[in-house]
């Protein structure tokens, strides 16, 4: 796909593997609402240990851990609240009346009700610990990150953020790759996570970034990396795990590339440094299958293959991005047709191998669906690929179907992609009372489209496979 201005601004990209705050679904052994009895060790534990110690733990993201009976028993009645309004675990898709998904995703966290029912339950019953003799094994854990990683590159010297205005930097980076390199696997690990916003990762085949930072290193780059020929390797934000293709997949970055990092930093109260490092996975061939990170939204004008679409709150000259302040529910679409050729080359039919939303703080659902030009038995005519009525800004992450990549939902040329965002913009969204709060404002602005935290967005992420061929 070519790089848009506004369709590749920002965005969030791939999976989120840790669950969290007792984010607990049952077992086979655990039992149901109504037996007794209930206890942390026959269980809860082994709900615990599955469910919350990714992050809970000694080296987790998660600020306290979740290891002992009293580390759990401590956090319990924070936890059933949590558990039960259903902001945790973080996965923000679900389905609702607007949306249906026709496949799973891998590494569901999303609990049933009977599951959120039992832990709610064990803490109900005042927590019961039950016989030490029967508590399973320690869980144990793996090295955080990129585990496979083949090579890591930081930002070459710390940069300092001081406060004041969002700040969006690009950072060239020359990983020395003398052949075309495929990827399988890419990891993003902030330097100082309280500043960093996001991090999009631009291969610059042309190797412009450099002569433009200059002696300073880097070099403010608002919408993207100001160079020739950009691609997108990678994108991250708040909460996103390592992105992994399996052994058959892969990126392809061009021999002699180098990488533009861009940082969107979000200043805090004091001076800090960030050194933040991409991570990579090097595959020593050639896949059976390609990988292209797509981005579309944050369109601005009502024409175009990607265009806005008419919404509320619109002005008399046609369709504009515009949340007014105190707008509940407030919606905003977009919609992209697939084209049937980038210059020469015909758009080939592309496997939807994983989709994800971004959006700021005022966002709080996107749907994208998919309107096929040609249908069949296999890939209906109209398809919702993702539904997140619990998103949340900093627990964003791309979902993955659970399904081979001969089976999984399509794109094709001619088809429209439609993403719709809806938006809080009031004082009882948690994230735009804080943001008010920072700014010294007594109520919610005025939002229109833009990079900065109180601007917002409409982003979709496709993730798409496709067979290599011999121009790869």
């Amino acid at each position: 796909m070519p790089t848009l201005r506004t369709a590749l601004s920002a965005a969030a990209l791939s999976t989120i593997a840790a669950a969290s705050l007792a984010a607990c679904s049952s077992s086979s052994d655990a039992p149901t609402p109504g037996e007794s009895p209930l206890t942390f060790t026959q269980a809860i534990e082994p709900l615990v240990q599955e469910k919350c110690q990714s992050c809970h733990r000694a080296g987790g993201v998660a600020p306290f851990p979740l290891v002992t009976y009293e580390d759990v028993k401590g956090m319990g009645a924070i936890s059933k609240l949590k558990v039960q309004s259903r902001e945790m675990p973080p996965w923000g898709a679900f389905d609702d009346a607007a949306c249906t998904v026709n496949h799973d995703f891998r590494d569901d966290l999303t609990l049933t009700d009977e599951q959120i029912d039992l832990f709610a339950r064990w803490v109900d019953e005042g927590m019961p610990l039950g016989d030490p003799s029967k508590r399973p094994p320690a869980r144990t854990f793996g090295a955080t990150g990129l585990v496979d990683k083949t090579a890591t590159y930081q930002l070459p010297a710390p940069y300092a953020v001081a406060p004041g205005k969002d700040d969006i930097r690009c950072f060239p980076i020359d990983p020395g790759f003398a052949e075309d390199t495929w990827i399988g696997g890419s990891n993003v690990v902030p330097g100082d996570p309280r500043v960093v916003h996001h991090v999009i990762v631009y291969v610059d085949p042309k190797q412009q970034g450099v002569e433009k930072a200059g002696d300073a290193g880097s070099y403010p780059c608002f919408g993207g990396p100001d160079v020739e020929e950009p691609s997108l390797l990678l994108a991250w934000a708040p909460g996103v795990p390592p992105t992994t293709y399996g052994d058959a997949t892969g990126l392809k970055i061009p021999k002699g590339s180098h990488l533009v990092m861009q940082v969107h930093y979000h200043p805090s109260n004091e001076t800090t440094t960030d050194q933040t490092s991409i991570e990579l996975k090097e595959l020593p061939y050639k896949p059976g299958y390609v990988a292209q990170v797509i981005l579309a939204g944050n369109a601005e004008r009502a024409e175009g293959f990607l265009k806005l679409l008419p919404g509320p709150n619109d002005p008399p000259s046609g369709p504009a991005f515009l949340i007014p302040p105190n707008a509940k529910g407030h919606t905003e679409s977009m919609e992209l047709t697939i084209p049937e050729k980038i210059g020469d080359i015909t758009v080939p039919e592309l496997g939807v191998y994983a989709v994800g939303a971004h959006m700021h703080w005022a966002g709080v659902d996107m749907k994208i669906e998919v309107e096929r030009k040609a249908p069949s038995d296999a890939q209906p005519a109209k398809e919702c690929l993702l539904g997140t009525p619990k998103y949340d800004f900093n627990w964003q992450r791309a979902y993955q179907y659970d399904a081979p990549l001969d089976q999984l939902p399509t794109v094709g040329p001619g088809d429209k992609v439609r993403f719709t965002c809806t938006y809080d913009n009031t004082m009882d969204n948690r994230h735009v009372a804080r943001a008010v709060s920072e700014l010294r404002m007594s109520s919610p602005p005025e939002i229109r489209l833009g990079e900065t935290t109180l601007d917002e967005m409409c982003l979709g992420v496709l993730v798409t496979v496709r067979r290599a061929n011999l121009l790869d």
